[in-house]
Parts: C-alpha cells; structure tokens; sequence
C-alpha cells in the first residue's frame, strides 16, 4: 500500500484551480498594512481585477484592495474567500460576482448554484465581522468569448434582481452597476465599454460614482 501511495504521489500534478498563488505574496504584505490602508476589499472577476491594475490611484488613495482575478467564476473565489478576503481583516467587502458563472467558464450555469456561492461569502464575512457590500452583475447582451451563450441579458437580470433582494432581506448595501451602466435594452451602454462586457475607464468612473457613496456611510458606520 505504501508504494501504490507513493507512485501516485509522485504522478499527481498539482492544479491551483481557484488561484490561491495569485494574491498569496501580496496578502502576506497587506496583513502587515495600518487599517487605513485596507478598508476595503473588491472580491471578483476581470471586472474587478482590470479597475485595480489600470485605475490603482482609486484604490490606494482610498485604502482599497483588489482581488479580482480574470475569468473566474463564484465556485472558484468561494474557496479563495478565507485567504483573499477574511485573512486581511477588511472593514468591509464588496462582493461583485456572478457574470462568468453565466457565461458557464466553468460549469452550466445554474442561479440557485450560484446565488448559493454569493450567500457563502457574505455568510462567511459576516461572521468574521466584515461590513457585507453586495454589487451587481454588470450589463452585457452577449459575451464576445462566449457567444453562443443564449439570454445573457435575462439571465443578469434575474441574478441581479435575487442579489438585490437578498441584500435587503440581510440589511446589506446593494450597488446598482447594471441601472448606471445598462442601456434600454438591458446592454452595457456603449459609451462605458469596447465590446459589450468589460468597462472602459469612462465604465470605471461610472461605477467609481455608484460604490464610493455606499462605501463612505459603511465605513462611518464601522467608525
């Protein structure tokens, strides 16, 4: 048995599925950082992680952390939810996730699965005492990686409309992205995007203008 145990040890290839190594040496750092610093962090996907990487004075200058990671989908932060967010000791999160589950990077999309995967995290944040943000998936109609992907909008919709009962129901602060950002048709404004999904620096500034106001009474809160 202890050679078979062996053998097998030595094959295995190991597989980082939810990225754990992305933020690993820079928690190290931000657990090392004053209060101020690391108010807040943004959990989430490319949305997240492209505002932090090309907008990074609205984080720094406001104490903010990103922890987006590109592609991934609320199966994969809800595993990564310990380190990349409870173990930095934030005042609060803003949870924004949801929009790759409904483009099935990773699975078939399912609401009640990933609806559950939201509840997990905000629970998990709660009962560390972290402020609970909860944001909207943003607009888009059709995913330019995914097109094949039929009802996008709907689907948002629906999600959205869950999230934003959700918050309520648990007294959490709701950010609309998807009323500020949207069109009449339910797709991202053209003005705020290059194809349909992922928000350019005016997309930026527009959500800038939704979070900071709830962010400013949640932190006043805590104090």
């Amino acid at each position: 048995m202890a050679l078979l145990f062996g053998t097998a040890s030595a094959t295995a290839q190991p597989y980082d599925w939810a990225n754990f190594a992305r933020y690993e040496a820079a928690n190290a750092t931000v657990r090392t950082l004053p209060q101020e610093r690391r108010k807040v962090v943004f959990i989430g996907n490319s949305i997240t992680d492209n505002w932090a990487n090309r907008h990074p004075d609205f984080f720094n200058g406001n104490g903010y952390v990103g922890r987006g990671i590109s592609g991934q989908t609320t199966y994969q932060m809800v595993l990564r939810f310990q380190e990349d967010v409870v173990n930095l000791h934030p005042l609060a999160v803003v949870i924004n996730a949801g929009i790759n589950d409904v483009a099935q990077n990773n699975h078939v999309y399912v609401e009640d699965r990933t609806f559950h995967n939201i509840d997990l995290m905000a629970q998990m944040a709660a009962g560390a005492g972290i402020k609970v943000v909860i944001a909207s998936i943003t607009p888009c109609a059709q995913f330019s990686w995914r097109k094949e992907i039929p009802n996008v909008v709907e689907k948002i919709k629906s999600l959205n409309a869950r999230l934003k009962a959700y918050a309520e129901q648990n007294g959490y602060p709701y950010v609309d992205y998807f009323t500020a950002m949207a069109d009449e048709d339910g797709a991202m404004n053209n003005a705020y995007s290059e194809e349909g999904c992922h928000p350019n620096a005016t997309g930026y500034s527009v959500m800038s203008t939704v979070v900071q106001p709830v962010l400013r009474k949640v932190l006043l809160i805590e104090h």
